[in-house]
């Protein structure tokens, strides 16, 4: 079928396209939101995608790995766009957004779970706000009728003119848990999409080398008073920029053990746990699935009875 192929790029934005005569497919990447993570990569089953080191900087400081797409390859299914944690990736069909292997029903969307009790929200705070590293949150405020303050009042809630409103862009939440760790009033609930283990031998560590460190997009490494960098578990995403940059992956272990994501019963999705977890993380999921469809026979099993 004739078509176009087409490769456009700049600082702030690669776009890729196939324009065929009664429709157009666009993949764009974001480069600015981008933080040169491996997870596109690994999902690809085209492996269209490659991310390149950035070996020099300016400034000294490491650079995150850079995206390239492959127009030839890319078939704009949209695993890429889907398993992004940082909404960098788009997928436009005819201009509108599409999950096209979503709607093929051959891979989950990631359940990204985030709770906020705004009443109880202290008065004109902005932590969370300022705390986001992916600057997903906005905290506006809504001035309050007096019926209002006095419903606040007999709820025994802090006591404000204002009620506060918190915005997340969720597609942009890598669920990173800095906004529950630094709120305040204990108010935000953020639960993982992925699970992991991130283990750093800084004996392994070449001399004064603090790359991953340097490209982390949520703050979940740290330096200690040597330099050497350590782990902040309860933040780390495991989205893998750090080792894209690490000269001795001796040094950096990164496993991905489990993805929280809509119910799916499909082989490109099995593929795609082979490449993203660990055998541990595939075998537990299957095992899962066949627990469950275990059940879901007994069940209806009990039900034909019944009737």
């Amino acid at each position: 079928m004739p078509m176009k192929l087409v490769t456009e790029e700049d600082n702030d934005k690669l776009t890729i396209s196939r324009v065929l005569y009664a429709k157009r497919f666009d993949l764009i990447v974001d480069k600015k939101i981008c933080k040169g993570c491996v997870l596109c990569q690994l999902v690809c089953p085209r492996k269209a995608i490659t991310l390149k080191s950035v070996l020099e900087n300016p400034d000294g400081k490491a650079k995150a790995s850079i995206i390239k797409v492959d127009v030839e390859k890319c078939d704009y299914h949209g695993e890429c766009a889907i398993i992004c944690p940082f909404g960098a990736i788009k997928i436009m069909v005819d201009g509108e957004e599409k999950f096209p292997v979503v709607e093929k029903e051959a891979f989950p969307l990631l359940i990204r779970d985030i709770k906020i009790d705004e009443e109880r929200c202290e008065p004109e705070c902005i932590i969370c706000e300022e705390k986001c590293p992916l600057d997903a949150i906005t905290v506006r405020f809504q001035d309050l009728t007096a019926k209002e303050m006095e419903e606040r009042k007999k709820k025994k809630l802090p006591e404000t003119a204002q009620r506060t409103i918190v915005d997340i862009k969720k597609n942009l939440c890598a669920a990173c848990r800095i906004c529950e760790a630094e709120c305040p009033a204990g108010v935000i609930q953020v639960t993982k999409f992925f699970e992991g283990s991130l283990e750093i031998d800084q004996k392994l560590c070449p001399e004064g080398c603090q790359n991953c460190y340097d490209v982390c997009p949520v703050d979940a490494l740290s330096l200690d008073k040597d330099g050497k960098v350590d782990v902040k578990d309860k933040f780390c995403i495991y989205c893998g920029a750090c080792a894209n940059v690490c000269p001795n992956l001796e040094a950096l272990e990164l496993n991905r053990t489990s993805i929280r994501h809509t119910p799916i019963q499909s082989g490109a999705w099995n593929k795609a746990l082979e490449e993203l977890t660990s055998t541990v993380g595939l075998k537990k999921e299957l095992r899962n699935k066949r627990t469950l469809k275990a059940r879901n026979a007994i069940k209806n099993l009990k039900l034909t009875k019944g009737e």
